[in-house]
């Protein structure tokens, strides 16, 4: 089993499986994309081995250790495009930006996405149903995708969630959702861009962008927060566009 093991990680980091150690570095740091690291755990629950928080895997050593004796993080740098969380603090209203890049292409083909197991492990039943009925299901998957990398950079608390457990809904209009949370997704070159930002400590209901309005109070300063975070957000998704395009 052992052996299986190291010839399916081998795929996905590019190192020969006899040259697997129990200190060769398996976690993000060591594949191209997020897609593709869970792409690899998903090839490794078709085998039986289902790790329920990879999050925390670095080396190949851990994948044998129990989840609570693991060092809990993920490093977010790789060869790909990609940005931290950038935490802003206030006098009284933190906030948290999240963004991420991903490549459609890495997504794996399929012709049942309900039976493929990354997009059981990635997606909810909800979101597959979605995504299947869009012109483009695979740009469509990788947006969803993107923005759920988005919010674990932007919430420490959810670094460590299994992305069905991310549920991402919709508008009637098409716009996309997450609690408490602005979410903004585009695609340019191949690639899918996905935005989301948070004022702490407001209500679901006023948590989304919001243009600031002529009203005295607390309450002003909150909306005031809040549209700044919005062109905040709106910047570095351009930013990220022209990264991607000029690559």
């Amino acid at each position: 089993m052992e052996q299986k093991i190291k010839e399916i990680v081998a795929t996905f980091i590019r190192v020969p499986a006899e040259q697997i150690g129990p200190g060769t570095p398996i976690d993000r740091s060591a594949v191209n994309s997020s897609i593709l690291l869970h792409r690899m755990y998903a090839r490794l629950a078709e085998e039986g081995l289902v790790v329920e928080n990879y999050a925390a895997v670095k080396v190949f050593s851990d994948l044998s250790q129990p989840a609570a004796n693991r060092e809990r993080g993920q490093d977010n740098q790789g060869a790909e495009t990609s940005f931290s969380a950038i935490s802003y603090t206030g006098a009284t209203t933190p906030a948290s930006v999240g963004i991420d890049i991903e490549e459609i292409a890495a997504l794996p083909r399929t012709t049942d996405f309900r039976k493929e197991e990354f997009y059981r492990m990635n997606f909810t039943p909800a979101e597959i149903a979605y995504c299947i009925l869009q012109p483009d299901p695979y740009s469509s998957f990788a947006g969803l995708f993107a923005v759920k990398e988005a919010i674990v950079k932007a919430d420490e608390s959810k670094r460590n969630s299994n992305f069905n457990t991310l549920e991402i809904q919709h508008s009637p209009e098409g716009k996309p959702l997450y609690p408490h949370y602005g979410v903004s997704i585009s695609h340019a070159g191949g690639m899918a861009v996905a935005v989301v930002a948070r004022v702490h400590g407001m209500s679901e209901a006023t948590a989304s962008p919001a243009v600031p309005v002529l009203q005295t109070g607390p309450f002003v300063r909150q909306k005031t927060s809040s549209s700044w975070i919005a062109w905040l957000a709106l910047l570095i998704s351009v930013l990220a566009l022209l990264i991607v395009l000029l690559h």
